[in-house]
């Protein structure tokens, strides 16, 4: 009876060690598969944010020269260049100067309630 029991014993407690170890082995796998999409979004990202760093270094290029300056001064600035002739627009005489209109915004109306129940809750008496 004693040699059935022991390997009973052996047994029962070598089944416990195994699903103890598949549990901590499922628990691995779940970590192992989180860390894995959270590196794939990460490299993603980095590949992104390479990409911009790249874009933005040659815009700094383009901006610092002088082709880029100049394009921006005659779109941007409306300045001239040698040979350009430049032309204004005079209005008319008689012609209303045009009217500029200030948009100023209309206060809302008090909600009643609202004054009633600041009027018997918010003031200290």
């Amino acid at each position: 009876m004693d040699l059935k029991r022991g390997k009973m014993v052996f047994l029962v407690g070598f089944l416990a060690l195994i699903v103890f170890w598949m549990i901590v082995f499922v628990g691995r796998i779940a970590d192992y598969q989180r860390l894995s999409g959270e590196y794939e979004n990460a490299q993603q990202t980095l590949s992104a944010l390479t990409a911009t760093t790249g874009a933005l270094a040659t815009q700094v290029v383009w901006a610092s020269s002088d082709e880029a300056v100049e394009q921006w001064a005659y779109n941007e600035r409306r300045w001239i260049r040698e040979g350009d002739q430049r032309i204004a627009i005079v209005p008319v005489e008689g012609t209303p100067a045009p009217q500029i209109l200030i948009h100023t915004p209309t206060p809302e109306p008090k909600n009643f309630f609202r004054i009633w129940w600041d009027l018997f809750f918010s003031t200290k008496p």
